[in-house]
């Protein structure tokens, strides 16, 4: 079953309340909670000579409009009354992985771009060790949690955009893989009535 939008569910309640209590209830903020995912795969690797030395990878950059999730844009009317977006986490997963199955990962991390004022916040991902063949192979899922305020801040600040890339130290070579991401976020929705 769909769930209501939010004016759909004040155009109920509109016969049971007066006008006041209905001023008061549209003028609350309310959360919406989304998730946008996709794959990102390699675009850039650091030159290595030996299977055994380690190489940097990173991805290419997905970007997510959050003012046309149709969920957010079915509860607003202008991109104004988005007062705040929060990224609750990352889901991931390493996925068509071909190469070295020796390789592993040393340290690895997102990249987050404003889109406003292009700068860059970069948020290290704590699970090292990780044998990408095997996490594919076995379709393990990984999530990833932090402080992403500064790229929240830019997001309340006027931008509609999430900009998320993956980078990476793995201890073998050649590699080739995707990361399979998936952004859980919360709107924050203030109606502008």
């Amino acid at each position: 079953m769909k769930a209501l939008t939010p004016f759909l569910y004040l155009a109920l309640l509109l016969p049971l309340m007066g006008c006041e209590e209905l001023e008061e209830l549209i003028e609350e903020e309310f959360d919406v909670s989304i998730s946008f995912a996709g794959d990102l795969g390699i675009v850039s690797e650091t030159a290595v000579s030996e299977e055994t030395d380690p190489i940097t990878v990173a991805t290419e950059l997905a970007t997510y409009r959050i003012e046309s999730d149709p969920d957010i844009a079915n509860a607003i009317n202008d991109r104004g009354e988005i007062s705040k977006v929060t990224i609750d986490r990352v889901r991931y997963s390493y996925k068509d992985f071909e190469g070295n199955e020796e390789a592993f990962v040393i340290e690895s991390g997102f990249t987050f771009a404003d889109p406003n004022t292009m700068s860059i916040f970069t948020s290290e991902i704590l699970d090292s060790g990780i044998r990408i063949a095997e996490a594919d192979f076995r379709n393990d899922a990984f999530f990833h949690e932090d402080d992403f305020s500064p790229i929240e801040a830019g997001l309340a600040a006027g931008s509609t955009s999430i900009i998320i890339g993956y980078f990476g130290t793995l201890s073998h070579n050649p590699v080739d893989f995707k990361v399979g991401i998936t952004v859980d976020v919360t709107v924050t929705i203030k109606p502008d009535i």
